[in-house]
């Protein structure tokens, strides 16, 4: 759930029912240079993903990752790694830089939804990722924004799929396309990334107040700006709603040993910055797995959204909004996070 359409929604949690929901995870771990995974392509129900520009006609290799404990996916098959290597001694080319990625998934417990209103995905061969995530408000309406955004990552990844060969993904065209074809009631934000390993940059489009965190050494050197109507009001692509001609793009210069910390609303709102770069660099000195840090930071998030007395970053904007004796701490809602790593 990103926010609600024009007014606040709270959920309430037994004890009980915190445990169980603390105990969920969703992890994968993708690292893009070489392997092999065959897996058959069951229901697609939520994508997230994430663009890389690569020059090959080779095998398409990407995972979509639908719900708590059920990954559907393609199978995998060895991507080669991109044709401009370390040549300092006999050219001026840059290196060429990868991601590998991980993501966690914790969809708030509703038996009425148990996929969740977020979906994300991971495009190996084009280094893509996105996420999205469904609006709430619309359940008012007797609608699950969870199909939507579903299928918008999954029409996503058809429009990566379908670019130019030699071409580099487009964010915002890819957004364009999938929002083109995406026929379900309901709406939903939408970040989507790619990887420019050519000029070392990542391009990214965002629409709402899902977004990302890029880290250099253990600090936050760029947030993605979120964007929103009014107070839990975010842009947001669907039926007589915002379009993508609303979305921001960004490029930003990358370098080896760089971190990109992708979220919806459910990390975002539930912890500070400095929380973040903490977990991360503790997971620098241990030297996590992208998953295992991706874990560690979508926990703390499901931690921190039921504490009632949380210094959160929800709250606080309530508090601006002099909405503070309405929210208090965390809060709680569907947790998605991808960490990537730039190698």
């Amino acid at each position: 759930m990103a926010a609600c359409i024009s007014s606040l929604v709270h959920d309430q949690y037994s004890s009980k029912q915190f445990h169980e929901v603390f105990k969920l995870q969703h992890k994968r771990y993708f690292d893009f240079s070489s392997y092999e995974i065959n897996d058959p392509l069951a229901n697609i129900h939520s994508n997230k993903r994430l663009k890389f520009s690569h020059d090959a006609d080779q095998d398409l290799s990407f995972s979509i990752n639908t719900s708590l404990g059920h990954i559907d996916q393609y199978s995998f098959k060895k991507v080669d790694e991109c044709e401009e290597r370390l040549e300092f001694s006999t050219s001026n080319k840059l290196p060429c830089l990868k991601m590998v990625a991980g993501s966690l998934y914790l969809p708030k417990e509703n038996p009425n939804k148990p996929l969740g209103e977020d979906a994300h995905f991971i495009h190996e061969l084009y280094q893509t990722i996105g996420i999205a995530d469904g609006v709430g408000g619309w359940a008012k309406k007797r609608i699950d924004a969870g199909i939507y955004a579903r299928e918008l990552m999954s029409n996503s990844i058809i429009a990566i799929d379908n670019k130019e060969p030699k071409g580099h993904v487009n964010p915002k065209r890819v957004l364009q396309e999938a929002y083109k074809n995406t026929n379900s009631e309901g709406s939903s934000t939408a970040c989507i990334i790619t990887l420019n390993s050519k000029k070392n940059t990542v391009c990214a489009a965002n629409v709402g107040d899902s977004g990302f965190f890029l880290i250099r050494k253990g600090k936050i050197i760029y947030k993605s700006p979120i964007q929103q109507h009014e107070f839990n009001y975010p842009y947001q692509l669907g039926n007589s709603k915002d379009n993508p001609s609303v979305a921001q793009e960004m490029e930003l210069n990358v370098e080896k040993d760089d971190i990109l910390i992708v979220g919806t609303d459910g990390m975002l709102d539930n912890m500070n910055e400095s929380e973040i770069e903490e977990i991360v660099q503790r997971g620098m000195d241990k030297k996590l797995e992208a998953d295992e840090l991706a874990s560690q930071i979508g926990n703390i998030a499901l931690y921190n959204s039921f504490d009632r007395f949380a210094d959160t970053p929800f709250a606080r904007a309530a508090d601006r909004e002099w909405l503070s004796q309405i929210h208090k701490g965390g809060k709680v809602d569907d947790i998605t996070v991808i960490v990537a790593y730039i190698q």
